[in-house]
């Protein structure tokens, strides 16, 4: 009910400066109603990013590889969740838009030699430089064009669309997508079924795509520092990143406060 009045409020302090800018009202009354809204707790506590623990990721790894290895269909299951959280994408990242449309040539060779990169584009049409690992070439990317037909590394020239429609051809649009990612979760949910972990199955099954980048940028923060990490994930500012992922305000709290005195 909090979040639901809180995004009430929201609309309206937009919707009455819209009226307030076009001199339609005299005042924004919404900023009198929010003091007297006694469903509207003040104040923001710190909420950790939604994140799979490494053994839900690696049966996400196992389910999902299973069921390509048995239907090829799942092949597009398989690179979809696994780029989303290996890479830290949005889903929007890698559907088709009206601007922009994701390549097989958008993953290269980066210019130093050192190892490849893929070119995004994110939120705003920011664009951005996202690394790739060697394993996710190997494992990932090189599969999922071989079950497309395709050499196992993408040419500089090549203009295949990454994520084609089975039926069309035609490049999925982020709907599609969003069906993908719930199919591939319903996939690891039957093997928890199967296996008597109703617990594990109930909680991915309140899980989003988005969980995926959360997961993949936690793990990385053993291996990245936060302004590295920023850059990969697409951050206006590195506080983004630390304040979400890092939250060293919070710990350092928790951490003093455990030890206070009786």
């Amino acid at each position: 009910m909090h979040i639901f009045w809180v995004n009430v409020i929201l609309f309206l302090i937009v919707f009455f400066k819209f009226l307030f800018d076009a001199e339609l009202v005299r005042r924004n009354h919404v900023s009198d109603a929010k003091k007297n809204c006694k469903y509207l707790v003040k104040g923001k506590i710190y909420q950790p990013p939604h994140t799979f623990d490494d053994d839900t990721w690696d049966l996400f790894i196992e389910s999902l590889t299973k069921a390509a290895d048995e239907n090829p269909k799942y092949e597009l299951h398989r690179f979809v969740v696994l780029t989303l959280k290996v890479l830290f994408l949005r889903i929007s990242e890698l559907s088709h838009r009206d601007y922009y449309t994701p390549f097989f040539n958008h993953f290269r060779l980066d210019s130093s030699g050192e190892g490849w990169v893929l070119n995004v584009i994110g939120k705003g049409k920011k664009e951005r430089l996202v690394t790739v690992p060697d394993s996710y070439i190997d494992n990932v990317l090189s599969r999922y064009r071989s079950s497309l037909g395709l050499t196992p590394l993408p040419r500089i020239d090549e203009d295949s669309p990454m994520l084609p429609s089975r039926k069309t051809g035609a490049p999925l649009h982020q709907d599609s997508l969003n069906n993908v990612v719930e199919e591939a979760f319903d996939l690891v949910i039957k093997e928890l079924v199967k296996t008597n972990r109703k617990q594990q199955a109930l909680f991915i099954a309140g899980a989003s795509s988005h969980w995926l980048r959360h997961t993949g940028a936690t793990q990385a923060l053993d291996e990245s520092n936060e302004t590295m990490l920023a850059e990969e994930l697409g951050h206006a500012s590195v506080k983004t990143t630390v304040e979400v992922y890092v939250a060293p305000a919070h710990r350092d709290r928790v951490r003093k406060g455990s030890t206070r005195k009786l």
